[in-house]
């Protein structure tokens, strides 16, 4: 059982992948995008390390990328508050891979669920810019998920505000990611996800000039022993709805819980 593990081994576990992710972002150069639905659930010393994928085809108006990636480290401190380490890579068309920002930060569930129900939580990162001229960003916003039976939704509102001496918008930017989730037995699951992005609420602009994809989605969990690492995939292709956006976007997430 994972109560069996000891918690200091999987603290290192975030410990070394922290390591390791800092050197390789200080060796990058930056950029961004991330499409992962984030759940409110928090487990007192429990650790995942978490890799969001993408990779686009048919560039949009605003968004002319090959690849994105998002590495994320986590630890529950208590049954309520997980730590939160985390980088940003991305490679443009034409362009060589490079690393946007290094993020830290934090997440609290304020009501837990049991069974089905309602359960919130409050995420908030500070991301520190690797790329000169560039803006610091602080991200906030509430997570909310809703279990009936095998279905469930779940939908994170970020706010985004950007600070430094290189601000480049007005007032904050607002993403809005959402998921349709049910599940067939203990191991698949099916379900529609959606990423919408507005990068200055004070200019927001026409729909057109927003960023907005939704497509399927799929989860599977693999099997593992007790004692053992749980690992989570998810796959699917988010299709892009405004003209800012690329075509199509391959998404894949793959999780590891110690």
């Amino acid at each position: 059982m994972r109560g069996q593990i000891n918690p200091f081994a999987r603290l290192r576990a975030v410990f070394w992948f922290s390591l390791a992710l800092s050197a390789f972002s200080f060796a990058a150069s930056p950029a961004w995008a991330q499409f992962y639905v984030r759940s409110p659930e928090v487990g007192k010393g429990e650790a995942e390390i978490e890799e969001h994928g993408a990779f686009y085809s048919g560039p949009g108006e605003d968004e002319r990328l090959w690849q994105s990636h998002e590495l994320e480290g986590k630890y529950g401190i208590t049954e309520r508050f997980e730590v939160i380490l985390g980088g940003e890579f991305e490679q443009e068309i034409d362009k060589n891979f490079e690393a946007k920002a290094i993020e830290l930060g934090g997440q609290y569930e304020i009501v837990q669920r049991e069974g089905d129900g309602f359960g919130l939580a409050f995420r908030t990162l500070y991301e520190f810019a690797l790329q000169s001229g560039s803006p610091d960003e602080i991200l906030f916003g509430p997570v909310a998920k809703f279990v009936r039976g095998r279905d469930s939704a779940t939908i994170n509102t970020f706010f985004v505000g950007q600070v430094g001496e290189h601000v480049e918008i007005d007032s904050l930017e607002l993403k809005v990611n959402w998921r349709l989730k049910h599940e067939f037995g203990e191991r698949w699951a099916l379900g529609v996800e959606g990423f919408s992005e507005i990068e200055d609420l004070a200019h927001a602009g026409s729909f057109d000039d927003q960023s907005h994809r939704l497509g399927p989605v799929a989860y599977y969990e693999f099997p593992h022993a007790e004692g053992r690492p749980e690992w989570k995939a998810v796959g699917g292709i988010l299709f892009g709805v405004s003209d800012a956006v690329s075509d199509l976007t391959y998404k894949f997430d793959l999780e590891v819980e110690f």
